[in-house]
This record gives structure tokens, C-alpha cells and sequence, in this order.
């Protein structure tokens, strides 16, 4: 959650954010050629977004065979906070 407090503090109100994620069932590690990285439900990276603030405004999701599922999450940080 971090993360997303800095993005948070630094986006000024009403301004975007897309993060890109691998999608998952839960949330869960896997071996990644850089450091560790995490599968994420889009619906828990959702609240988790909402409740630091931020409107979720689109989420996307694509699978293709052979290829980890992936999604992105498009929001705006909230008005007023």
C-alpha cells in the first residue's frame, strides 16, 4: 500500500493513474525475470485504490493463450481529500 499512499500524496485531485497488473485469482507471488511481483484480482487492487482515495474510473483485463493473464486499472485521484 504504499505505493499507492505516494501516488496518493503526489497526484494533485482530479488527476489520472493507470497501473498495469498481472491478473490473478488472489493475491499471490510468482518467480519474475526482475524482482518478485505479485498477481492481483482487479477487483482487490480496486478497493485497495478506493480506499486510499482514488475513483476507479476503468479496469481492463486480457488473456491470450500462453501468455500470463494481465489487466490495468484506470483511476482519479479523488476531489476533496
Amino acid at each position: 500500500t504504499t505505493p499507492i499512499a505516494e501516488f496518493a500524496r503526489v497526484l494533485r485531485p482530479g488527476g489520472q493513474l493507470a497501473l498495469g497488473l498481472f491478473s490473478g485469482p488472489e493475491i499471490e507471488p510468482f518467480d519474475h525475470a526482475a524482482p518478485r511481483a505479485y498477481r492481483w484480482p482487479a477487483s482487490a487492487l480496486s478497493l485497495l485504490l478506493a480506499s486510499s482515495g482514488f475513483d476507479v474510473v476503468e479496469t481492463y483485463q486480457r488473456e491470450v493463450r500462453g501468455e500470463r493473464p494481465v489487466g490495468t486499472v484506470i483511476c482519479e485521484r479523488r476531489v476533496g481529500r
